[in-house]
């Protein structure tokens, strides 16, 4: 037998080399795994009024607006509304509801803008103990040859998930910098 390899032989060669190479580039040993989305409503360790004083303040922090501020006297339950806010506009507005919303999966819609209302329910659950829930109604303005039309979309909760978590942080002393990256 001659030191020849066959041409077929070294087409297997190549193409495994290849296959090696594109699966070992998916391989990534340093990427963490992702957090699990917290309980909604999630239980923090202080009273009301503190919780209610930190939500104020991230909603500041975050420049989103404050509606109203309703608390009930009887039951202690307090709820806050922010105004509407238009998070995005223009050509990424479609991956952004993506992201936050459940998308029609059959829609060939124009995207153009999206925007939110959130809703917090803070109550006490014992004298110590505070009850927060976030609730979060999204929008998507479809552009269509008709005209533009805001069309009601269902929250996959990340935006809950990142605000209980900015105000878990604040409890703790943090300032939330670390949960919007």
């Amino acid at each position: 037998m001659s030191g020849r390899v066959s041409r077929p032989a070294i087409r297997l060669l190549l193409a495994i080399s290849l296959t090696a190479a594109a699966a070992f580039g998916q391989i990534q040993f340093s990427k963490p795994k992702p957090a699990k989305p917290l309980p909604n409503p999630s239980i923090v360790s202080v009273e009301r009024d503190e919780v209610v004083s930190i939500t104020k303040q991230m909603l500041e922090t975050r420049e989103i607006p404050l509606d109203k501020e309703d608390c009930n006297a009887t039951t202690g339950e307090c709820t806050l509304l922010s105004k509407q806010v238009v998070f995005i506009k223009g050509i990424t507005t479609k991956s952004q509801l993506e992201h936050y919303c459940e998308m029609p999966t059959v829609d060939v819609r124009d995207w153009g803008r999206g925007r939110y209302v959130l809703r917090f329910q803070i109550a006490p659950a014992t004298p110590k103990t505070t009850q927060v829930a976030v609730y979060a109604k999204f929008e998507g303005m479809m552009n269509s040859a008709t005209g533009s039309e805001w069309v009601t979309l269902t929250s996959k909760g990340e935006l809950e998930n990142l605000m209980l978590r900015c105000i878990l942080d604040r409890v703790d002393g943090g300032d939330c910098k670390d949960v919007f990256r």
